[in-house]
């Protein structure tokens, strides 16, 4: 049986890989991978003393400060960019995701407008140099058809295409004193063809809008986000903060709701702040992920038909396959931070992935690392996408990774 044995940093400073199986067969085979930004180098150890092999790899474990054992592993780092929330293209070209840091305008604060948001586009296999597409701008995701991501900040929202030009620009309408209970996200519907969002519009009453119309008017206060269906039919929809929050369907064929009941998207309750992205779809429209207590469910848009997945320890991000036969989530152990050791950070990420059947056993795609994991997407149904934010002061070690998935 082939077993790996792998050392890492969260600093991206090196990997180290031994293939035990290959050590016994030919008596030493020691390979080291030092991945140094863009600089990839490796030296290859051949020995027939396998005295030698035991010298290396004390020595490796040694100079590296992390340490971790899994059955595979195949992680790689997509970008140097300080960077987070990645979501890859419908064709599976591209990857969009968002350029992050703090204080590069000329006024600088500790508020949130002091965050760097740079949209920007790198290729899937990472080899092209990522370009910048907005300043300023969140992303929540693409057009269907590809050609365009869809971005938004401060109730400001646009269509920005792959080389940079806006098609669509406009503002949420807000009224004085509102802000409190606006939401700033904004999606696209593909039935309806423009950007969608749900806003306060006045003591009592939501309003779910797209640029020239009203979709549903609702009595509601708080902040929501709405994510519409891939086939365009339904809309899902979930308070901002998203913990313990209902998740609720709406059927723009049958003007009716449906309340599928409490979910948790991050067990970090600060997940929100810098506006990472999640989404509850399956890929055809036809079911809906989420994850409620230690539960993942798999329900029907009406709430008719539910599968129950258990998981164990605090979990998050559940995103369906694209061919709907697998899920893949995150397990999280917290920690006291390090600049703020009253407050919990969400380190120890673990990515599994699991079939959608009752009776499926999740298995570890990931080696366990000290990072947080804002947003996991599928590049495809044999790859993952995902970021890993350090236990940094404003967001200044964040990297963009993406792994295989062995079925």
């Amino acid at each position: 049986m082939r077993q790996l044995l792998q050392f890492s940093t969260h600093q991206d400073k090196s990997i180290v890989i031994i293939d035990g199986a290959l050590l016994i067969k030919l008596h030493a085979i020691l390979t080291v991978c030092f991945c140094k930004e863009n600089n990839f180098r490796t030296v290859t150890y051949v020995h027939t003393n396998p005295g030698w092999t035991v010298v290396l790899l004390i020595f490796a474990s040694l100079t590296l400060p992390c340490a971790a054992i899994a059955q595979s592993s195949s992680e790689f780092l997509l970008s140097t960019d300080n960077a987070y929330n990645p979501i890859p293209s419908p064709d599976g070209k591209y990857v969009g995701y968002i350029r992050t840091g703090w204080g590069e305008g000329d006024i600088i604060s500790l508020g949130r407008s002091s965050l760097v948001s740079d949209v920007k586009i790198m290729d899937a296999r990472g080899a092209a140099a990522p370009r910048t597409l907005a300043k300023s701008l969140f992303l929540s995701g693409w057009t269907p058809d590809s050609t365009r991501l869809v971005c938004y900040r401060d109730w400001n929202y646009a269509l920005v295409s792959t080389e940079g030009k806006q098609t669509l620009a406009g503002h949420i309408p807000i009224g004085q004193n509102h802000f409190e209970f606006a939401s700033e996200w904004v999606a696209y519907s593909t039935s309806l063809e423009t950007i969608i969002w749900s806003r306060w519009t006045d003591n009592s009453h939501r309003a779910i809008e797209t640029p020239r119309r009203v979709v549903v008017r609702e009595v509601m206060t708080w902040p929501e986000r709405v994510v519409p269906s891939p086939d365009g039919r339904y809309l899902a929809v979930f308070p901002e903060k998203g913990f313990e929050a209902d998740l609720r369907v709406y059927d723009l064929l049958l003007n009716a709701w449906t309340d599928l009941g409490k979910i948790s998207i991050h067990p970090d309750r600060n997940w929100w702040y810098i506006q990472p992205d999640w989404n509850p779809w399956f890929a055809d429209g036809s079911r809906l992920l989420f994850l409620t207590g230690s539960k993942l469910v798999i329900a029907t848009p009406d709430g008719k038909q539910k599968t129950e997945i258990q998981v164990d320890g605090p979990a998050g991000l559940p995103t369906p396959s694209p061919d709907g036969q697998s899920i893949a989530y995150v397990t999280f152990e917290p920690r006291p931070g390090k600049s703020r050791p009253d407050l919990q950070f969400w380190g120890g990420t673990t990515i599994l992935v699991v079939g959608v059947s009752a009776s499926s056993e999740p298995r570890a795609v990931t080696l366990k690392n000290p990072d947080e994991v804002y947003d996991l997407k599928w590049l495809n149904k044999d790859e993952l996408v995902f970021d890993r934010v350090a236990d940094e002061g404003l967001y200044q070690h964040a990297r963009i990774w993406k792994t295989a998935v062995a079925h």
